[in-house]
């Protein structure tokens, strides 16, 4: 199989808008919930998927083709919604409980091992998905080099490392079954506005118990403050949420990750240019520089491996098809010419 230009360019513009949308979410949360002191991360979460489902609604109930296939959609997969919305739920609330425990970098090394775990998760749960030897070989190192690059020392609490471990895996989780969802017939905002609900829903109860009296006597004296970090951050959300879906859909579960990890590195070494540090390259991050980009370029070369395999067997299937066909056609005149003697 090979890509045509418009698939090519179609595959790079979600990459780059993945990757851009996904650094402004992280870096938002970590400055709202950390650095200015936000410190109710449950109703940020929880107000960030009431948001999208209102948002989306008259896109939903207004627009024909999307009313007509609700009922058939929930009929046939309700279970992977329920699933992928208590996972988003867990991943994004502890994620960003994390932060106001755990140093970005130190959450940064967990979350590097997405790839492993998504691959892991992809194979259980997705009929069609297996890696091959030079996809393994490269997931492992890729993972490896980002942690060891951005891995410093920082005080952090073990209820930081817990939380952020939870929610590693339930992000490998939720990106491994909407990967098998997205496989189908649905699109990126019909999975946001189905799984939004269930991830409010099931916040709801502790936001309440947790934060409500908290936020709501915060909210009293820094009202403006208040509604800019909750809409702001809603909206942010809620194009990273479709962005996320539309490039899962698009490269796959474990692709995403891969692309994630990447970034981290290259975030450093721009950092690095920008500040006149390159020269200064200490063992630690060029150890994972190499180790990542290594690992990288493994899992492209297996990536193409395996999109040129179902190429080269299309001649074999098509000429099998034409013999049946060609059989087919000739039966007939069997009969035709022992009557003619």
């Amino acid at each position: 199989m090979v890509l045509s230009f418009d698939q090519l360019v179609k595959g790079l513009s979600v990459v780059v808008a993945y990757l851009v949308f996904n650094t402004s979410i992280n870096l938002f949360n970590r400055w709202c919930l950390g650095v200015y002191g936000f410190s109710f991360p449950l109703s940020v979460t929880m107000f960030h998927f009431a948001f999208a489902s209102v948002a989306l609604t008259p896109l939903m109930l207004g627009v024909e083709s999307y009313k007509k296939q609700h009922r058939e959609a929930w009929a046939r997969d309700w279970k992977g919604y329920v699933a992928t919305g208590v996972f988003t739920a867990v991943n994004v609330a502890f994620n960003n409980s994390s932060l106001v425990y755990l140093s970005l970098s130190m959450n940064q090394v967990i979350t590097a091992s997405m790839p492993v775990l998504t691959c892991a998760f992809a194979i259980c749960i997705e009929k069609n998905y297996w890696p091959n030897n030079w996809q393994i070989s490269g997931i492992i190192p890729i993972c490896l080099g980002v942690m060891i690059a951005i891995y410093e020392e920082a005080h952090n609490e073990t209820v930081g490392v817990v939380l952020c471990c939870c929610a590693t895996l339930a992000n490998a989780l939720r990106t491994a079954l909407s990967s098998h969802l997205l496989t189908g017939k649905l699109d990126v905002f019909s999975m946001t506005w189905y799984t939004g609900p269930v991830s409010a829903m099931v916040l709801l109860p502790f936001g309440l118990y947790k934060e409500f009296s908290a936020i709501t006597e915060y909210a009293q004296t820094n009202m403006g403050p208040t509604l800019g970090i909750l809409f702001g951050g809603a909206m942010l959300a809620l194009v990273y949420n479709i962005v996320l879906f539309l490039t899962i859909k698009t490269l796959s579960g474990v692709t995403m990750n891969v692309m994630g990890n990447i970034k981290i590195i290259f975030l450093l070494l721009m950092s690095r240019v920008v500040l006149g540090e390159l020269s200064e390259l200490d063992v630690q991050l060029a150890s994972g520089v190499v180790l990542t980009f290594g690992g990288f370029f493994m899992y492209s070369y297996g990536t193409y491996m395996k999109m040129k395999k179902p190429a080269s067997a299309a001649p074999v299937e098509e000429k099998k098809a034409h013999i049946a066909v060609d059989v087919e056609y000739r039966k007939p005149l069997l009969p035709s010419k022992l009557d003619m003697r």
